[in-house]
């Protein structure tokens, strides 16, 4: 089995308990909670700007057409 593409760190129980429990409360999945959670905390930091930065260094970068083998 491969590794993961990227770091996936583990989260205390405790607060993915809080997480299940406050995404039920306002009935939505808990991914689209953490996910605004955590935007809404890192949008103003560097780690922020520099994560939007290299998001487009990789689209700028051309991909080669998809080819296939016979």
């Amino acid at each position: 089995m491969g590794r993961p593409a990227h770091y996936s760190p583990a989260i205390d129980r405790q607060i993915v308990c809080a997480l299940y429990h406050e995404a039920k409360r306002r009935h939505k999945p808990m991914t689209r909670l953490v996910n605004e959670l955590l935007a809404g905390v890192l949008q103003d930091t560097h780690g922020w700007q520099t994560a939007l930065d290299q998001q487009s260094i990789l689209q700028e970068q051309p991909t080669e057409p998809y080819r296939t083998t016979r």
